[in-house]
């Protein structure tokens, strides 16, 4: 089992693809309600920008590692 920053990083953005499809799953209950409580689409709402935040944490997470090995294969060249 591999344990690094990258693991760590793929296992940020798959949580996140994970809570953006439970939300736009929810989103689109309640779109086919006659009348959809507001309370449920702003909770969706807040919950897919949060699965983007955190996608966005993760790559940034992968990058630094890549950058971090790079750096350190440049200094041992």
């Amino acid at each position: 089992m591999q344990v690094g920053a990258a693991s760590s990083g793929f296992q940020i953005i798959a949580n996140a693809n994970q809570q953006a499809s439970q939300s736009a799953q929810t989103l689109a209950e309640v779109a086919s309600k006659r009348e959809p409580q507001q309370n449920q689409v702003v909770n969706a709402m807040v919950s897919l920008n949060q699965a983007e935040l955190y996608a966005k944490a993760g790559v940034k997470v992968i990058n630094t590692e890549s950058k971090m090995l790079g750096t350190l294969l440049d200094v041992k060249a």
